[in-house]
């Protein structure tokens, strides 16, 4: 399981305190949240949850969610005002929300849109739970493009839309399984334009059959997992294709 970051050593305090008054035991009161960075022309963003005064210049880099990347949080149940902040200009916000969180719940925030016009996509997940008697991954995608109104997505080699025929703005698909047994090394992604079929942007996907019986120190990041592949980007930030692990 993905290491969950807790924002600042005052935060991890708060909440141990929290924990205390109200006598949960250890976890019990935690829900995980993901925030994907996908605001185009977006610096690296500092989440805030409540009142909590942050010192800007004593940030940890692991709480800090660059442009085109995840950070995974967690924090206590309940309504709870989240903020994200640019790194280098906390002047500004470019999102402030007030999110309801259930005890145990998993959450993905997408931070779309672009600097000037910010958008988002928040999620309650239900992830795939998979054998391990079966070798195979979860994967779905989501489209975070503000200038790209319908995409297709397909596998390079099949034909265009083999997985999704037609994907609207801040669209996104159910997790689908995909085999990832030894004789698979990765899945090629191409996110093209719905009407023109125009390629907008690739993911390859490795390490698909990788084992780790054959490198007891490197595990399967893919095998027995979920995973997101977003298109991002719009404007004069460059279009391009990610992997947010969902685990």
């Amino acid at each position: 399981m993905k290491k969950l970051y807790i924002l600042l050593a005052a935060i991890s305090i708060l909440f141990a305190v929290a924990c205390k008054k109200d006598g949960s035991a250890g976890r019990s009161n935690l829900a995980a949240i993901s925030f994907v960075n996908a605001t185009a022309g977006s610096e690296a963003l500092v989440p805030k949850f409540g009142n909590i005064n942050l010192i800007y210049s004593t940030v940890d880099y692991s709480s800090i969610v660059n442009y085109g990347a995840s950070g995974l949080f967690s924090w206590r149940s309940g309504s709870t005002t989240i903020s994200l902040t640019p790194i280098t200009d906390t002047t500004h916000t470019l999102f402030s929300g007030n999110l309801n969180l259930q005890a145990g719940g998993i959450y993905s925030l997408y931070l779309t849109g672009t600097v000037a016009q910010p958008d988002t996509v928040f999620i309650q997940e239900h992830l795939i739970q998979h054998a391990y008697t079966d070798s195979v991954a979860g994967i779905r995608f989501v489209n975070l493009s503000p200038v790209a109104s319908r995409v297709s997505v397909g596998i390079k080699g099949l034909s265009n839309g083999s997985e999704v025929t037609s994907l609207a703005y801040k669209g996104r698909t159910v997790f689908k399984t995909y085999k990832a047994d030894h004789t698979v090394a990765s899945y090629i992604f191409e996110f093209r334009d719905a009407v023109s079929g125009t390629l907008l942007a690739t993911y390859a996907l490795n390490g698909v059959n990788y084992s780790s019986s054959a490198s007891p120190t490197t595990t399967n990041s893919v095998r027995f997992r979920n995973q997101t592949i977003a298109l991002i980007g719009g404007g004069t930030t460059a279009l391009s294709a990610i992997r947010i692990a969902n685990y």
